[in-house]
């Protein structure tokens, strides 16, 4: 009898933890990763992977986007750009010599010409298959997945209706409340908020804003390390947004976040912070 009871104590134990496997696997990487451990802080704050999770894989690139995901990050960073034909790639630079080591600008390259290059040769042979991904392709990939800060890169060279096209895909793929629109360029967050007054917005900056009221058009601002500090964090904090911080690399940075109070941190290394 005590041996058929321990049979059945098990069966229900293994089905017990196959349901909470099952149940997690189903659980989006945003949840998974609030259940970090530390202080009270650092279990609610948010973490950023820099152009995905570059520290594993070639940034901006599909393999650094899956394993942001599958490290558990909260958001993922990348840059949107513009090519030559109006389709919208996952690019930083202007050109490609740091990534290829050809000089060829991205806005001087059709999309198919862009498809042919390996945008990670310098990571050797094992990601020689790597090309510069669309943003459809990166939106359809991190749907319900995982949240998107969208950095648009403006250069002069993109169409006039580069953030129309950018923020229509977004509303197309039902992904507006997954994604936010990041610039340096101002002007673009209120054109995004002219198209979707809902879509969040976050204006970049490396240099002090002394009335960041006044930027009526920015949800949130995403300021430089160097610009962190309680004062400022508290300022933006009364205006009801949030402080993003970049870029979070070491201990240094992230007890200066800690301490005032930052709600998310970009990082090149999102799993090391994560464990830290």
């Amino acid at each position: 009898m005590i041996r058929s009871m321990v049979k059945i104590n098990k069966r229900k134990i293994t089905a017990a933890l196959l349901g909470a496997a099952v149940i997690a696997s189903m659980m989006p990487a945003r949840g998974l990763a609030k259940e970090r451990s530390g202080d009270g802080w650092m279990s609610k704050v948010e973490i950023t992977a820099h152009r995905g999770d570059n520290s594993q894989a070639p940034e901006n690139t599909m393999p650094a986007f899956k394993a942001a995901v599958e490290n558990g990050a909260d958001w993922i960073e990348l840059d949107v750009t513009q090519t030559k034909d109006g389709v919208l790639v996952i690019f930083h630079d202007a050109d490609l010599m740091r990534m290829t080591g050809k000089a060829d600008k991205i806005w001087d390259l059709s999309y198919e010409e862009l498809s042919c290059i390996n945008a990670a040769s310098h990571w050797g042979p094992f990601f020689k298959d790597v090309r510069i991904p669309t943003l459809e392709e990166v939106l359809d990939y991190c749907k319900d997945k995982i949240k998107l800060n969208i950095e648009v890169k403006v250069n002069g060279h993109q169409t006039q209706d580069f953030i129309p096209v950018l923020v229509g895909m977004i509303q197309a793929k039902g992904m507006a409340g997954q994604c936010m629109i990041t610039s340096f360029d101002y002007q673009s967050l209120q054109t995004v908020k002219q198209l979707d007054p809902g879509l969040e917005t976050g204006f970049i900056s490396s240099k002090a804003i002394e009335q960041p009221e006044a930027f009526t058009s920015a949800d949130n601002f995403v300021l430089s390390i160097d610009l962190i500090n309680p004062e400022t964090v508290s300022y933006i904090h009364a205006l009801g947004k949030e402080v993003i911080a970049w870029t979070v690399n070491d201990a240094y940075s992230v007890d200066k976040c800690r301490r005032a109070g930052a709600d998310n941190l970009i990082t090149d290394k999102p799993k090391k912070i994560m464990e830290d």
